[in-house]
């Protein structure tokens, strides 16, 4: 996965140690919230809309911004949101 090799998204984190399948979950939420349009591409290629859909409702948290963005692209309605 190419993504982990953007320092500027896992800055803090040794990425030889993050397991696509593992920390998917957190890989999503960095992703949609700090990371580009290309970032964002790469993402649904990876795990696909619907696992990406889930994986932003189950979130922790999203600025308002990103809330708004997840909801409309991937059509989750806000409700649905955390």
């Amino acid at each position: 996965m190419k993504l982990l090799t953007n320092t500027h998204l896992f800055w803090d984190a040794d990425t030889k140690l993050i397991d696509p399948k593992i920390h998917q979950q957190s890989i999503i939420e960095r992703v949609l919230e700090r990371g580009s349009w290309a970032d964002v591409k790469e993402l649904i290629d990876f795990y696909g809309r619907e696992e990406i859909a889930d994986a932003a409702k189950k979130a922790r948290w999203f600025s308002d911004k990103t809330t708004h963005f997840v909801s409309g692209y991937f059509h989750i309605p806000l409700e649905q949101m955390r």
